[in-house]
């Protein structure tokens, strides 16, 4: 997961006094905002249950900060929490979990009860469920698989995830993936209200194919991902093959039309929008600063000349010892040389690759999109792993924990793994009520030059165990 606390707000509680609420974003999107205590009452719960760990260490305690204290105070907060998600055994665990889905019910004042949401699949068909409010993306999960009929063996293979379908033409990056720390329902209707929540697979190889073409549900919805992905741009084919595709669709030939999609270069892809990066084998440019069009698939990513679409730059996963992600703010100024309110934020994304035998070179690439990238090759990594050690696609779903959830108020409540999806029982509203306690007053824009979601050295960045799986004979 890759944490960031861009900002803070100023709340009032219902006795007039002030406090500070941090917005927390997972993997580029707002998750939920949470007071320094809360976070506090979170470490010492990690602590306690993992006392044979060094956790990072938590902020100091001060009072009455001033404005520059509480931007230090950001700042630290999200090294902190950037570091607990670097681990896999803290950021997986239930503990975390539960915080998160409790954080994200009570950030957007949402009280427990039944809602109607829709799932859809990539040809459009909508399918209706009754849901609680706050169940997790593997329930709502579970139930949008029963109500279509597929076998609860191949549930693993999808995931839900919130889909733009007007950034998916334009070869952006489109959708995000519905972890299990998170309700659907909220998610959609309050942090990205203008995307769907679709179906889809799961997995980056397309040997799991396989596993799903025996099956008549599954293979019609592997079959309507794929003609979608065709339609959209992101597999590409030739007029000839276009035909051929047009000829077996038309005669509901599923599996012939399949196994002609699989065959076509860029099946699989997944568009992750353009960037700025020095031209190194993209052509002959001599190492000149070119605009590309950047995509992943199984095992690669690919970076793709935008005024030389035949100049295409593959890297392998498995060459990639690292990567990092830099963000630097920078201050705009109006004409008149005052401050504007906003500043300009650019991204970089940089990993080391293995050119040759002992030989690794930094690669950059300037792009808006660098975290949906490094999040896309976490999950490229992650399976890579699984199938190191010999396992499949695994179910999204986490294992809770019982957690004493500190409110923003100050009082607590215990969340147990039996009462997870029914949370903060008190909470009597969905977002947009008029508690007092809640209203937001001001929103302190970042001012800093420099985030610290920029990490500088080796050992901060995100290490690649597939890396070590490299032999001679992929060189």
């Amino acid at each position: 997961m890759h944490f960031s606390i861009p900002d803070l707000q100023q709340f009032r509680d219902d006795n007039g006094l002030t406090y500070t609420g941090f917005n927390i974003h997972i993997d580029g999107f707002y998750h939920c905002t949470a007071r320094f205590k809360q976070m506090l009452s979170l470490h010492e719960q990690l602590q306690s249950q993992y006392s044979y760990f060094k956790l990072p260490q938590f902020p100091p305690k001060k009072f009455f900060l001033t404005s520059s204290q509480l931007e230090e105070r950001r700042i630290l907060l999200e090294k902190y929490i950037q570091l607990i998600g670097q681990n896999p055994v803290l950021a997986n665990s239930g503990i975390l979990m539960t915080f998160l889905l409790t954080a994200q019910q009570e950030s957007h004042n949402v009280k427990v009860h039944v809602v109607d949401i829709e799932i859809s699949l990539m040809n459009g068909y909508r399918i209706p469920l009754s849901v609680s409010s706050t169940d997790t993306s593997s329930t709502v999960l579970d139930i949008a698989c029963n109500y279509v009929n597929l076998p609860k063996d191949l549930t693993k293979y999808f995931s839900l995830f919130l889909f733009n379908w007007s950034c998916a033409k334009d070869g952006q990056p489109s959708f995000k993936k519905l972890e299990d720390f998170e309700s659907p329902y909220i998610s959609q209707k309050y942090v990205r209200p203008e995307d769907k929540i679709v179906l889809r697979k799961s997995y980056w190889d397309p040997c799991y194919d396989m596993d799903l073409v025996q099956d008549r549900v599954s293979i019609d919805l592997l079959y309507l991902q794929i003609i979608e992905d065709i339609d959209l741009g992101w597999i590409t084919a030739d007029s000839e093959t276009k035909v051929m595709l047009s000829s077996l669709e038309s005669k509901k030939q599923k599996r012939e039309y399949i196994e002609l999609a699989r065959s076509l270069r860029h099946y699989g892809r997944i568009p992750a929008g353009e960037g700025l990066t020095e031209a190194v084998n993209i052509g002959d440019m001599g190492g000149a600063l070119i605009n590309v069009r950047v995509s992943l698939a199984c095992k690669e990513l690919s970076l793709t000349s935008v005024t030389h679409p035949s100049h295409e730059q593959r890297y392998k996963v498995t060459r990639m010892r690292c990567w990092r992600i830099t963000t630097l703010h920078s201050l705009d100024h109006s004409h008149n040389g005052s401050l504007l309110e906003e500043p300009t934020k650019n991204f970089e994304l940089s990993f080391e690759y293995l050119i040759s035998k002992d030989n690794l070179i930094w690669v950059t690439l300037k792009t808006e999109n660098a975290i949906f990238i490094s999040v896309c090759l976490q999950s490229i990594v992650d399976e890579l792993m699984r199938q190191k050690n010999g396992e499949g696609p695994i179910s999204p779903r986490c294992k809770r924990a019982s957690l004493t959830y500190l409110r923003r108020d100050g009082s607590s409540q215990l969340i147990t793994p039996s009462s997870s999806s029914d949370t903060l029982s008190s909470i009597n509203g969905d977002s947009c009520t008029s508690g007092s306690s809640r209203e937001i007053f001001s929103v302190q824009k970042l001012t800093e030059k420099f985030a610290s979601v920029a990490f500088k050295t080796g050992k901060d960045c995100v290490e690649n165990n597939a890396f070590e799986a490299i032999g001679d004979e992929e060189l």
